[in-house]
């Protein structure tokens, strides 16, 4: 029997329409089956989860393994840099509305230059994240007494419909965050692999134009400066999301991590390969 059964009997029982408690033999043993059920599914979204969370850990690795500490010592050697002249460039119109925040950028890239020394292919999936999702999987604990059931104790009946009901809420809630919580770790986990391969060549351009063209900015073609701004909006979305996903005090998913998230995502669509 499902807990929305039960519910419906006990909810019949306590109206009146229901008098014989015959009607579930051992309220207690199809409970625990129910409960035992909800854990199986709580557990095997938790997991999901997890793998997902360590999925997109292990992308930030490797989306910054070497390369953004190459990138900065390339971007801070450009002189003169003016974001007004990179007005009218498509696919970057919102971060020069937004302004292009290249000296925040570059202390974030900075501070977190030095994972660069670990290797992604040294993480297995799920051990960066491991562990994060283990306290959100505890569940309310509901006491069943087949006796006074059986008794057809109206006190004992409204009662157990109340825990079972804000039982049922809080499973529904939980498992929704969960679901959230992989959803957004696996779209944050290919945006970032998906700007990887973009500020891989985007680190080439730059080195290429500081080669041959020196490192001032008014030197530079409109080109060469497209090329350059959109290295410099890559390595930025790739620092926005390296914030935690999850807000520490809620455990679900940052509205903040939303917004960089969708933000990447927008930006990359609009690349298209």
């Amino acid at each position: 029997m499902t807990i929305t059964y039960v519910l419906q009997v006990l909810q019949d029982m306590e109206d009146g329409k229901i008098q014989d408690p015959g009607y579930i033999k051992d309220l207690e043993w199809e409970l625990h089956k129910a409960f035992r059920r909800v854990r199986r599914r709580v557990l095997r979204l938790r997991s999901r989860g997890q793998y997902e969370v360590g999925e997109m850990d292990r992308a930030k690795v490797s989306a910054v393994s070497g390369h953004m500490e190459e990138f900065t010592k390339y971007c801070s050697r450009i002189r003169n840099f003016n974001p007004k002249d990179c007005e009218g460039l498509p696919g970057i119109e919102t971060f020069i509305h937004e302004g292009f925040q290249v000296d925040d950028m570059i202390a974030k890239a900075d501070a977190i230059a030095d994972i660069g020394t670990v290797s992604s292919i040294g993480f297995t999936p799920m051990m960066l994240g491991f562990g994060i999702l283990d306290g959100v999987i505890s569940l309310p604990k509901v006491e069943v007494d087949n006796k006074r059931f059986h008794a057809m104790d109206k006190e004992y009946i409204a009662g157990l419909i109340k825990e079972l009901k804000d039982y049922q809420a809080y499973v529904r809630g939980l498992t929704t965050k969960l679901e959230e919580i992989a959803d957004k770790a696996r779209q944050e986990a290919d945006a970032l692999n998906d700007l990887h391969d973009y500020f891989v060549d985007g680190i080439e351009d730059v080195k290429a134009i500081l080669n041959e063209k020196g490192e001032d900015w008014n030197r530079y073609s409109q080109s060469e400066k497209m090329q350059i701004a959109r290295a410099i909006q890559v390595a930025q979305l790739i620092t926005s999301l390296f914030p935690h996903l999850m807000d520490d005090s809620t455990g679900e998913v940052s509205e903040t991590s939303e917004k960089n998230i969708e933000k990447a995502r927008r930006a990359l669509n609009f690349r298209d390969a």
